[in-house]
């Protein structure tokens, strides 16, 4: 009997162990972490908050990249002024890249483009030589090549091409919007060494810090806030609980059948419990025990059952959010954003 139910007790502890890792392993933790980062960008998009929606879905993109990711990209920029280039650019690669994004949603990615386009400028930049670097309002995003079309926002922009120490004349273009333009671009010869040294000493000294504005390559955003929420810390906390509780009942468990034991070997008997001197004391610490195995092993259910819940199924809830919204650009979205 006292072997037959140990094995008990430590069969549940098993089963315990090997459900706790098979949850664990069950999800990707990135991919768990993106959702639900996804999840609280989408909770900022309803209420207007662009800029830490924006936050958000980067982080959601670092943590699990997928081409759906630049729809909520998209919305997000939408939603803050001056940001209707990167929004146009981020729908663009959405429309180019997540050929399995379901077609309502496709469907809302092309009338928000369409809805921006008279508030953008596509530019595309004939460049020689294409592997010179395309200062777009003093700011390096790549070469040219690498970029032929760039999308910019209203108003006047500054283009031009650097390679090595020299730069090309500048290009200014002024946007009003719905515009489909060419810039030629192209290095000037060589000039003489001291020229060169002039040239870029004077550069060094008045280069601006600050970015281009309306351009969708260059968009500086800080850190996303850690991903490791409230809910999380909940559950994590009530399976260390469980895994203690556990311990208790498999204790009590053990002492449980000792003092069935000593009441035994003490000859109290098992029909009346008050005989003998010390009956009724190994008899209390007998109910003792019983009493604290049973709310061990429960107590590891419960809170193992509800920290499971917290840490792994909860967050990753479904992301979508219902309701719309009127941007700053005075263009309405449904957010339907997902992984």
């Amino acid at each position: 009997m006292y072997q037959r139910s140990l094995a008990i007790a430590v069969c549940l502890l098993l089963v315990t162990l090997v459900v706790a890792r098979s949850a664990l392993s069950a999800e990707d933790p990135a991919k768990a972490q993106a959702q639900a980062a996804l999840k609280e960008g989408n909770a900022a998009l309803v209420q207007g908050r662009g800029a830490q929606a924006l936050a958000k879905f980067i982080e959601a993109q670092r943590l699990f990249a997928s081409p759906r990711l630049h729809y909520s990209l998209g919305q997000a920029h939408s939603l803050i002024p001056g940001h209707e280039a990167q929004a146009f650019d981020e729908m663009s690669q959405f429309l180019q890249t997540a050929k399995d994004a379901k077609p309502d949603m496709r469907a809302a990615a092309e009338k928000l483009r369409g809805d921006l386009r008279s508030k953008v400028g596509i530019v595309t930049v004939v460049a020689e030589p294409g592997d010179g670097a395309l200062l777009i309002d003093g700011v390096d995003v790549g070469p040219a090549s690498a970029k032929p079309t760039v999308v910019l926002g209203l108003g006047a922009h500054r283009l031009a091409l650097r390679k090595d120490m020299a730069e090309s004349s500048p290009e200014t273009l002024t946007l009003v919007g719905g515009e489909s333009l060419q810039v030629k671009l192209q290095l000037p010869a060589p000039r003489a060494p001291a020229e060169v040294v002039a040239t870029t000493a004077a550069y060094a000294n008045g280069a601006s810090s600050a970015g281009p504005a309306g351009v969708s390559l260059a968009e500086p955003v800080a850190p996303p806030p850690s991903a490791w929420t409230w809910r999380r810390k909940a559950g994590a906390g009530l399976l260390g609980g469980a895994a203690a509780s556990l311990v208790l009942g498999v204790v009590e468990h053990v002492r449980y059948f000792g003092k069935a034991s000593d009441f035994k070997n003490a000859g109290c008997g098992t029909n009346d419990l008050s005989a003998g001197s010390g009956c009724t004391s190994l008899n209390d610490q007998f109910n003792s025990a019983r009493t604290w195995l049973v709310a061990g092993y429960l107590g590891a259910a419960v809170l193992g059952g509800a920290g499971s819940y917290l840490l792994w199924v909860a967050p990753s809830q479904g992301p979508s959010q219902a309701g719309l919204v009127s941007t700053s650009s005075g263009v309405t979205i449904n957010f339907q954003g997902e992984l």
